[in-house]
């Protein structure tokens, strides 16, 4: 299963996810003449989320549209960055009120002939923060 941020697919083929450890959340205060602090361990925090694998364009007539094809993907992927949704991981676990943090090219687009078509091919690194 391809891990989805609001049921868009952010990889079409390989993916990899990286959990992170769950943010530590703590409050440390100093106190009017008192020595030293006071230190209060909170709940664990939400945590990040690293995926990466490889995006593919459709396959196209030509060279040229397959690499602007895949540009298009990118760029709509990108544009969810900032969004707050569900991402759906690998092993179909849910996140809800998940931030799709970073959505970028991990490496050069590759073009690659296809029988008598083109496919673009990229690797791809998401960051996704989760909720507690």
């Amino acid at each position: 299963m391809n891990p989805s941020f609001d049921s868009i697919d952010l990889v079409d083929s390989a993916p990899g996810e990286a959990f992170g450890s769950p943010a530590l959340r703590a409050n440390r205060q100093h106190l009017p003449d008192v020595e030293g602090e006071v230190f209060q361990a909170c709940p664990a925090g939400g945590r990040d989320i690293v995926v990466r694998g490889v995006l593919a364009s459709s396959a196209q007539a030509t060279a040229d549209l397959a690499a602007a094809d895949l540009k298009a993907k990118v760029r709509a992927r990108q544009g969810l960055s900032g969004h707050v949704g569900t991402y759906e991981g690998i092993d179909g676990e849910s996140y809800p009120a998940s931030l799709l943090a970073e959505y970028r090219q991990a490496g050069p687009m590759r073009i690659t002939p296809v029988g008598s078509a083109f496919r673009g091919l990229v690797e791809i690194e998401a960051r996704i923060v989760t909720q507690p």
